[in-house]
């Protein structure tokens, strides 16, 4: 008695199944398909290696880097300016490239040129916080370099004055506009009186 096997492959019906299954679970992981979202992902994993790297900062030094002219701006996409002063001083406090930006902070080794290069020296990368800072995390705008954040844009970072009463938090405040493009030289001492202010940022307090 011969045997005949029924070959079963699969319907149009089930492969459709198994593709639909397949695309709800990559977006469920991706986060439903918002390329905003990763964006938003990697400014606050940036945003918490640099408080890290601030702390560090702390411990080694006594004190929180303080940019040496908070207000300096630059033109960071067309028609849009920002300030950029504290990003300068994050980037040299963190990464060790230079100093000038950081206020009462001379440059090791180098006294007739502390500003920053791009590269790291020998003599500078003792003073780095994070030795192996990812490119993707600072860039140069003009003569400038800053840390931004995965929108492209300069990270803001005020130190606490406790007579000025400048900052939310007693140490520092960070924050990233992330998508906001309508508030950006707005600081975080705003967001106290209009909370909806900052409901775009990604912020430490």
């Amino acid at each position: 008695m011969k045997i005949i096997r029924k070959g079963h492959g699969f319907t149009l019906i089930e492969l459709l199944v198994v593709i639909g299954l397949i695309v709800l679970l990559v977006a469920l992981v991706v986060g439903n398909w918002n390329p905003g979202s990763s964006k938003r992902q990697v400014t606050q994993s940036t945003k918490e290696m640099i408080e890290s790297a601030l702390e560090r900062y702390h411990e080694h030094y006594g004190e929180y880097p303080e940019p040496a002219n908070s207000e300096e701006t630059a033109e960071i996409m067309p028609g849009k300016v920002y300030r950029i002063g504290a990003a300068k001083c994050l980037y040299q406090a963190l990464r060790g490239d230079g100093s000038d930006a950081i206020k009462g902070v001379q440059s090791p080794g180098n006294n007739n040129n502390s500003r920053s290069d791009g590269q790291v020296s020998t003599d500078e990368i003792k003073h780095a916080m994070i030795p192996d800072m990812p490119e993707g995390m600072w860039r140069k705008v003009g003569d400038s370099y800053i840390l931004v954040d995965a929108f492209g844009r300069p990270f803001q970072y005020v130190k606490a004055d406790a007579e000025k009463k400048n900052t939310i938090n007693a140490t520092y405040d960070l924050w990233s506009y992330a998508e906001d493009m309508k508030n950006i030289m707005a600081i975080s001492k705003d967001t106290e009186a209009n909370a909806s202010l900052g409901a775009k940022w990604i912020k430490n307090w």
